[in-house]
């Protein structure tokens, strides 16, 4: 008999096993709870993170949210939007500065680019938010206080050992597939011997987390980040609630120091001498330590096919430029409906390939432009410690890519994998870090058009969830009929609007959804429930049902 006492079973098998708790693993429980898949996550902590770390989600990973029902309290918590447009290069808090620029990609995409504006704070808040609403789906079993011990892959799945830290009791658990999200040190990607490739140990930060009242200096210019280059003090400040709680990292040495040589009596000193006072109460409240490394995994899916890494166990991003966190939310988007479709049955496990054919280059991309930022901050840091202000104040006029990113955010963009590319170019930007124009070409983010739909103000962002969605024009009644066709014989979800009908408009909005999309009234665009296009013609056929008979094998590897 099973007492209140007595730890709860851990199921003998699950068709998904998470290992890690953190964001990434957090979110990818709720995504597959969405698509209703059950699964296990076991988490070696017994909570959420204490320490801040990752601060920042961009519109497009606040878009994947619009529909969890998190927002609300997610924007509650969030850094006042005064404080994300601009970053501030100076000596200390208390002297010059070396310069300004302003950073709309920590504010959000513009709002005719998408309906969601960026949300700052701190990972410490995210998480029991993410937490608590991945817990309240029936399918999900979160097991904080449990590791996983070690496992075994074959052709059917993987047995691991799961162990109860808190009992040290140990139970053996089928899962058809396993997710790691153990975040940068792996012991699964370890453990499976997968390399990593690029830039490591660039640099060795000890992190402090503290509260300290510093309006004096900053509540007249507030700023995203506060990068201070002075004798004996590099490093940056970051608010983490517009008030008292702060954020700083502090650069130290290996081959001469360590993390314990930064007590919290060192990290005090520092603190206020980069801020150029001592007449200040401080109190510290947590220190971490953790080294930059700008390098993604060679392998991202074992050569079982049943273990895939996410975020920071697939890659590990400079933070300059807050992308690390986002590149894990938009991995687990991808993941998540390419597993639940083959656990259903409605797809090949081929589809399964293009998780890392889609993703891992975005990975790299993503390193190596933050990398790029965390090396422009060196140059400006360099200059000012030279004295050569002038070199300095150069830098950050050329620094506008570091927190202007609205072309990497919403102009993310597959060029292979579960699409069908339609023949077109993608359409011309000035800087592809920078400028974004929205388009329906495969491969890309369907774009955010208002639309009205059930008497309601809707955003087409709005009909991706959980299901394909074919959007025809006015005339494009034949898409609509196929398609459905082809769904029903598959058990294929899917949802479908023809826009002008379903979905109504407005004056002229006609004009502004085909023209983001690309297509004629008689035309059509597939999207994928992750939100990206998977298929596009931008005209009708005289053979609907036989184009897209030719299109589903191709994107769900039948």
């Amino acid at each position: 008999m099973q007492t209140s006492e007595t730890p709860r079973r851990l199921p003998q098998h699950v068709p998904a096993l998470i290992v890690g708790g953190g964001p990434v693993g957090l979110v990818v429980s709720i995504l597959l709870s969405r698509f209703g898949i059950a699964h296990l996550l076991v988490e070696r902590h017994p909570g959420t993170t204490i320490h801040p770390k990752a601060r920042n989600l961009t519109s497009r990973s606040v878009e994947l949210m619009r529909s969890w029902g998190v927002l609300d309290e997610l924007r509650e918590i969030a850094l006042p939007t005064d404080w994300t447009k601009q970053i501030i290069y100076t000596r200390t808090l208390a002297s010059s500065e070396l310069g300004r620029m302003q950073t709309s990609g920590f504010t959000g995409a513009p709002s005719d680019m998408s309906p969601c504006p960026a949300i700052l704070s701190s990972q410490d808040v995210f998480e029991p938010v993410w937490r608590a609403h991945a817990e309240k789906y029936p399918g999900a079993d979160l097991r904080f206080s449990h590791e996983l011990d070690s496992f075994t892959a074959d052709e059917s799945g993987v047995t691991c050992a799961v162990r109860n830290r808190e009992a040290d009791s140990a139970a053996s658990v089928r899962a058809d597939y396993l997710i790691a999200a153990d975040g940068s040190a792996s012991s699964i990607r370890e453990q499976l011997g997968i390399g990593q490739s690029g830039p490591r140990d660039i640099g060795h930060y000890i992190n402090v987390y503290f509260r300290a009242d510093l309006n004096q200096w900053v509540a007249d210019r507030p700023a995203i980040l506060y990068w201070v280059a002075a004798p004996d003090v590099r490093g940056v400040f970051q608010p983490l609630d517009g008030d008292e709680r702060w954020l700083c990292q502090i650069r130290f040495l290996p081959e001469s120091e360590s993390p314990e040589d930064y007590p919290e009596e060192r990290c005090k000193a520092w603190i206020r001498k980069a801020v150029g006072s001592d007449e200040f109460p401080l109190e510290i409240l947590s220190i971490g330590h953790w080294s930059m490394h700008a390098s993604v995994a060679d392998q991202w899916r074992d050569d079982s096919g049943r273990i895939f890494l996410v975020g920071d166990a697939a890659h590990q991003l400079p933070p300059t430029g807050g992308l690390g966190l986002n590149t894990g939310i938009q991995d687990s988007h991808n993941l998540a409906w390419k597993l639940s479709a083959i656990i259903e049955g409605w797809a090949g496990t081929g589809l399964l390939d293009s998780y890392q054919t889609e993703r891992l280059g975005v990975a790299r991309r993503n390193a190596d432009r933050s990398l790029e930022n965390s090396k422009m901050v060196g140059r400006i840091t360099a200059a000012a410690l030279a004295g050569k202000m002038e070199d300095a104040a150069q830098e950050v006029k050329g620094s506008t890519r570091y927190g202007n990113f609205t072309g990497i955010d919403l102009g993310l963009t597959y060029t292979e994998g579960a699409l069908v590319p339609d023949g077109t170019d993608p359409p011309h930007v000035d800087d592809p870090i920078t400028d974004y124009v929205p388009t329906g070409r495969p491969g890309h983010r369907a774009p955010h058009v208002w639309l009205m739909k059930d008497g309601q103000k809707t955003s087409t962002l709005d009909l991706f969830d959980k299901s394909f969605v074919l959007l025809a024009g006015s005339e494009g009644q034949a898409w609509i009929q196929a398609v459905q066709l082809i769904a029903e014989q598959k058990q294929i979800p899917l949802a479908t609007y023809r826009i002008g009908q379903e979905c109504e408009l407005q004056d002229g909005e006609d004009r502004t959804w085909r023209r983001a999309y690309g297509i004629e009234p008689d035309g059509a665009v597939l999207v994928r429930p992750d939100g990206h296009v998977a298929w596009r013609r931008a005209s009708g056929c005289a053979d609907a049902q036989g184009e897209l008979e030719r299109v589903f094998p191709a994107i769900l590897s039948w």
